[in-house]
């Protein structure tokens, strides 16, 4: 279930969803994937996590679910633009699945895969700049912390789109969706977490944002 806007916000969600996912595509190094046979790998296995994530989903509001988004171990260890493009794959493979409609394609890869990976990236970034390089400043804020708030940033989004749209009242879905929200971001950053703890214990090859030379000096 999407939010029930007018049908011609459907069709902005996807115009902004092919321009964005144009760009990531566009502005890639190929190359460097290309002569990557373990990123090729990553890759392809992050899409097919992402998806058993997306399809495990509880909740109470039809289109207000609770589970875990992986977005955030996805974006340190690919980057945001092969994150998106994994989000991508995974909204389809949904698609194919029968878990969305082909119509609202725009609205899921928009709101809820290339803000929230815009957000984890940004946080990431500001903790790159603003902390020291220090293996557990990484785990703990860039992975662990952002991936809660990654997880929080997107159910608000979502509030406030079914809030938008007249779909459910502020009551109800503070009383039987945000309420629950540090229930989620908790659980959330653990398995981020711990994923990005054991790349940087034992492949730190396989994350993108982890530089050995800075983290490790």
């Amino acid at each position: 279930m999407t939010p029930a806007f007018p049908a011609w916000t459907f069709a902005v969600f996807a115009a902004l969803s092919v321009l964005t996912l144009g760009y990531s595509i566009y502005s890639y190094r190929w190359q460097a994937l290309r002569e990557n046979r373990t990123a090729q790998h990553l890759f392809y296995g992050s899409v097919v996590v992402l998806v058993m994530l997306w399809m495990s989903k509880a909740g109470i509001l039809p289109g207000l679910e609770f589970h875990v988004l992986g977005l955030t171990a996805a974006t340190l260890m690919m980057g945001w633009r092969l994150a998106l493009l994994a989000a991508a794959l995974m909204q389809l493979g949904l698609l194919l699945l029968g878990a969305t409609h082909w119509t609202d394609f725009g609205y899921h890869l928009l709101i809820q895969n290339a803000l929230p990976i815009a957000f984890t990236w940004q946080f990431y970034s500001l903790v790159y700049k603003r902390l020291p390089h220090n293996p557990f400043v990484y785990i703990l804020v860039a992975g662990f912390l952002n991936a809660g708030f990654t997880h929080a940033f997107l159910d608000v989004l979502q509030s406030l789109a079914y809030l938008a749209s007249g779909d459910y009242t502020l009551a109800k879905v503070w009383h039987d969706y945000l309420r629950y929200l540090p229930l989620m971001m908790f659980p959330e950053g653990v398995v981020n977490g711990m994923f990005i703890a054991g790349m940087v214990a034992f492949h730190t090859e396989w994350l993108s944002t982890f530089n050995e030379d800075s983290y490790f000096k």
